[in-house]
């Protein structure tokens, strides 16, 4: 084989694993969106609580999601709910990961679920959390231990910009689709101002 005709050989070779390269990142991207997996986003912004521990405050609130939950998984935690009621959530979602919400400079929490519906004006995201119950609060049998996730709504628009709120010790029911019907423990729930949303 000439030279030239060997270059020409090794450049085509070295062109068609470029190609089959790209198809597999394309595919495994593919995948991902199937699987619920997304570049991961964040949203920032300011809340606002109303009464409760807390009292009237304002802080810095931060989601961060790193995968969404597919819409088989979220039929199978609400399956879940209407069977078993909250304990039969808690269970279903386990350690579950799918991000983390902060509050100003506390540590951050983890988030088990969190899944997005269409709306005309932009999306709507629900994520929920399992909550952290105090020794006390547990061992005193408190009527706030059957309020055992916090649930944050989110309403983003195109632009990424939003509002939203956050219930911290939240009962939740299944309704229609993939929506819950949320009662909060005594409290109103804290809002969510000037939200934006960044992709990493």
């Amino acid at each position: 084989m000439g030279t030239k005709r060997r270059l020409w050989f090794y450049q085509l070779v070295a062109m068609s694993c470029l190609a089959l390269a790209g198809l597999g990142v394309i595919s495994a991207q593919a995948q991902d969106k199937r699987m619920g997996r997304a570049n991961r986003e964040v949203y920032r912004g300011n809340i606002f609580y109303l009464g409760g521990q807390r009292g009237s405050n304002a802080d810095f609130f931060t989601m961060t999601v790193d995968s969404f939950t597919p819409d088989s998984e979220v039929e199978q935690l609400l399956s879940a709910l209407k069977s078993g009621g909250q304990d039969g959530l808690k269970r279903a979602l386990g350690d579950r990961k799918r991000g983390t919400v902060q509050i100003g400079n506390r540590l951050s929490r983890d988030i088990q679920a969190v899944w997005v519906t269409q709306t005309d004006e932009g999306r709507k995201i629900y994520a929920l959390s399992e909550r952290w119950l105090g020794f006390a609060e547990v061992r005193r049998g408190a009527r706030s231990v059957d309020y055992p996730f916090t649930f944050i709504e989110l309403y983003v628009e195109d632009d990424g910009k939003g509002e939203g709120s956050l219930i911290p010790a939240a009962q939740v029911r299944a309704k229609k689709g993939m929506t819950l019907e949320v009662e909060n423990f005594g409290i109103y729930p804290a809002r969510i101002t000037n939200l934006k949303q960044t992709r990493k």
